[in-house]
C-alpha cells in the first residue's frame, strides 16, 4: 500500500509540473498570436531557469507560416519579448 501511495504522489507531482509548463506556453502562444500574428507550430531550444526567485524563460518559437522568433520572459507576471530571427543568407560562390 505504501508503494502505491508513493507512486500516486509521484504521478501527481509530474502532472502538476506539466501544468505549470503548459501555463507559460499558453501565455506565449496567446501573446505572439496577438502581437505578431503567429500561430505557434512548435517550440524549440526551451530554457527555464529561476534567477533571484523569478522564473526566466527563453524559447525559439516556430510559426505555422515559417517565421521564427526568439522569445524571452524574465518573470511570471511579465509579458514575453519577441525578436524575429532573420533567415540565413545563402552562401555566395567565390
Amino acid at each position: 500500500m505504501r508503494h502505491r501511495l508513493g507512486a500516486l504522489l509521484a504521478i501527481g507531482l509530474v502532472l502538476e509540473a506539466g501544468s505549470a509548463c503548459a501555463a507559460w506556453q499558453d501565455d506565449l502562444a496567446a501573446e505572439i498570436r496577438v502581437s505578431r500574428g503567429c500561430s505557434v507550430a512548435y517550440l524549440s531550444q526551451v530554457v527555464e531557469r529561476t534567477v533571484d526567485g523569478r522564473q526566466v524563460i527563453f524559447a525559439k518559437v516556430h510559426c505555422e507560416d515559417g517565421r521564427v522568433f526568439d522569445a524571452t520572459r524574465t518573470g511570471s507576471l511579465e509579458p514575453f519579448d519577441f525578436k524575429e530571427c532573420q533567415p540565413a543568407r545563402e552562401p555566395q560562390a567565390c
